[in-house]
This record gives C-alpha cells, sequence and structure tokens, in this order.
C-alpha cells in the first residue's frame, strides 16, 4: 500500500515538474517555419498554416506587381507628356508640374521593385 503511495506520488512529482516544460515548449510555436522546431512545424504543416501563409505571400506579390506595372505605365505615358510638352514649348508651370509628377512616379516605381 505504501510502495503503491509512493509510486503515485512520484509519478503526480514527475508530471508537476514537466508539464510546465511541455506548456513552455508548446508557446514557442511562432508560425515561422524558419524559428519553429520540429513539433511546431509538423503540427502547422498538418493543419495548413505554412501554406496559407505561402498564398497570402503570393496574393500581396502579385497585388504589388500590378500595381508596379499601372506605374510604370503611367510614368510612361507622363514622360511622353513631358517631352510633348517641352516640344512645344509648354508653359514653364506645366513643365515643371509634369517633371514633378514623373519625380513622384519614378520614386514609386523604384518603391515597388523592393
Amino acid at each position: 500500500m505504501i510502495c503503491l503511495k509512493l509510486k503515485t506520488l512520484r509519478n503526480v512529482l514527475f508530471l508537476s515538474a514537466t508539464l510546465p516544460l511541455l506548456a513552455a515548449c508548446q508557446s514557442t510555436c511562432s508560425g515561422d517555419a524558419r524559428t519553429d522546431d520540429y513539433w511546431c512545424a509538423r503540427s502547422n504543416l498538418n493543419k495548413g498554416v505554412y501554406a496559407a501563409q505561402t498564398a497570402k505571400l503570393q496574393s500581396v506579390a502579385s497585388l504589388r506587381q500590378h500595381e508596379q506595372q499601372d506605374a510604370r505605365a503611367l510614368l510612361s505615358q507622363r514622360q511622353a507628356e513631358l517631352a510633348a510638352a517641352r516640344a512645344s514649348s509648354a508653359s514653364s508651370t506645366e513643365i515643371a508640374r509634369l517633371e514633378a509628377e514623373v519625380a513622384s512616379l519614378r520614386l514609386q516605381v523604384q518603391s515597388l521593385m523592393q
């Protein structure tokens, strides 16, 4: 009887010592495949966490590519307008406005390339 109580007490002590460690391991799952340990990564793969993250990143990348294409087309159009304005001796305010717009569009295109 005493032996059974000692075994039970030993099991309870063992579990009370290991449960916080197991909980700490479980709380380190970040959802980031670069930093998750094997068990977290395995769980996240099975749950589709990484697949969902990849799909979201692909969607964002596609959107940015479309934005970049639109910005490049607008930049090309404004550059043509600027060249035409210079060739037709447009007013200096019109040329300055177009130059500022072209400079702004160049920055926008560069930022979308990153």
